[in-house]
């Protein structure tokens, strides 16, 4: 009879994530290879097309980059030791003058004076994050955390702020050290959130359709009954749709639509640097 025992043993050597697959490659210091370094906004254009925004940020105040240098299987060739690619970019700008999550993490500091006084105050104490975008053949080995962290230990104000439209589903800034706040949903919102959390459902599981369909047929019938229901009632509620159209939909196609709109709802975060 076979032995299980050297099976067991190589699934736990087996390295489990990227990280780990990084840091037992051979070339294993090659995320201790990355710098991060002042740069310009010409750094952010090769990796523009791979950040959901599209346009240009606001006024840009400074811009970091992430960079690995080494040689290329060209530059090998013919001769090029020292190559330098860009593998991530931040770019932090003048704040927007109006932002009603900025007024709730600040306890409206903002508010209740002139408008161009208050201008002239966010100008002075906030910077925004306005873009983090990481090359995708690097992405899911925390680098963006990395420069979030990096460029919050170089502040330039007593504020830096960020808005993110997917921090739902990519919370590092959260992870970086950034305080979240969000935005009070609609009620119709709510309503359809606490029945997700009811089935231990949070908003960001959504972000995987297969998954949840799997985790719902492991609910009783009336469960599934009951959160087909809610989302038929949602889904009324913020489309108009009328009742032919609501009837001849699939849960499928319910689920859809509820990821789309819950994860796109914008998140806000803020960090203070205690300078206020």
């Amino acid at each position: 009879m076979l032995s299980h025992a050297p099976c067991e043993s190589a699934r736990q050597d087996k390295p489990q994530s990227l990280t780990e697959r990084f840091e037992r490659s051979p070339g294993a210091a090659l995320i201790d290879e990355l710098r991060i370094e002042r740069g310009g906004r010409g750094d952010y254009q090769p990796l523009a097309s791979f950040h959901y925004k599209s346009g240009r940020p606001g006024v840009v105040t400074a811009v970091y980059r992430m960079v690995h240098r080494a040689p290329t299987v060209v530059g090998r060739f013919v001769g090029r030791p020292d190559e330098t690619t860009i593998v991530g970019v931040l770019i932090r700008s003048l704040p927007s003058l109006g932002c009603q999550l900025r007024d709730r993490a600040t306890s409206d500091r903002y508010r209740g004076m002139g408008v161009l006084a208050a201008a002239a105050m966010v100008n002075r104490e906030v910077r925004t994050i306005s873009r983090v975008v990481i090359h995708p053949q690097w992405r899911g080995i925390g680098l963006a955390v990395r420069l979030v962290r990096h460029a919050l230990d170089d502040p330039e104000t007593a504020y830096t702020e960020a808005l993110a439209a997917m921090g739902r589903i990519h919370p590092f800034f959260e992870r970086a050290g950034m305080v979240r706040y969000d935005r009070p949903p609609r009620p119709e919102y709510a309503r359809l959130l606490d029945a997700f959390d009811r089935l231990d459902f949070n908003s960001g599981s959504l972000a995987s359709l297969r998954l949840v369909l799997a985790a719902l047929e492991t609910k009783s019938a009336d469960d599934r009954r009951w959160i087909e229901s809610e989302l038929r009632r949602w889904h009324r509620a913020a489309f108009r749709t009328t009742k032919e159209r609501l009837a001849a939909m699939s849960l499928a196609e319910l689920l859809t639509a509820a990821r789309d709109r819950l994860l796109s709802q914008p998140v806000y975060y803020l960090y203070h640097h205690g300078s206020t």
